[in-house]
């Protein structure tokens, strides 16, 4: 399985998929985009460079998935072909799109070509919901949209 929160910087990704990883099983890897560029050293943000970055990260999700791993991905992810790429070649794919209004101090790292989502994912507006309502919004979308989930999400 793997699971991607995506959104623009400071949406919640990071912090959502960090409360997210007690609810796992022991087999779930948590792959972050900023973690990501940092072992790539990937700090290309045209949108050549995002598509390599993204590209190689969903590659190994998709590697960690064939080997029975979870991958639990929170990128930014602004185009929809990308997303479309890691939903055709999953074997379970849950797609969660997070969001917000204010300014959190990052809108200077916006994709200015992010694409909103075209599919039916589950989508959270974190400027009104706290982190633990959030974590319990995915994982009860996670339980809807799953069919051989072992973890205990309870």
């Amino acid at each position: 399985m793997i699971i991607l929160l995506y959104g623009q910087p400071a949406s919640g990704k990071t912090t959502i998929a960090d409360a997210l990883v007690p609810f796992f099983p022991h087999n779930t890897v948590r792959i972050d985009g900023d973690v990501w560029r940092d072992v790539t050293q990937n700090k290309d943000y045209s949108k050549e460079g995002r598509v390599r970055n993204l590209k190689g990260a969903f590659d190994m999700a998709i590697y960690l998935e064939r080997c029975g791993f979870i991958s639990l991905m929170s990128f930014v992810t602004p185009y929809d072909e990308l997303r479309q790429y890691l939903c055709d070649k999953s074997n379970e794919f849950v797609e969660i799109y997070l969001s917000y209004s204010g300014d959190r101090g990052r809108t200077d790292y916006f994709a200015k070509d992010f694409e909103e989502p075209k599919t039916d994912c589950l989508r959270i507006d974190t400027s009104v919901k706290g982190v633990d309502e959030c974590v319990s919004e995915v994982i009860d979308y996670i339980k809807s949209k799953t069919k051989n989930f072992n973890g205990n999400l309870d």
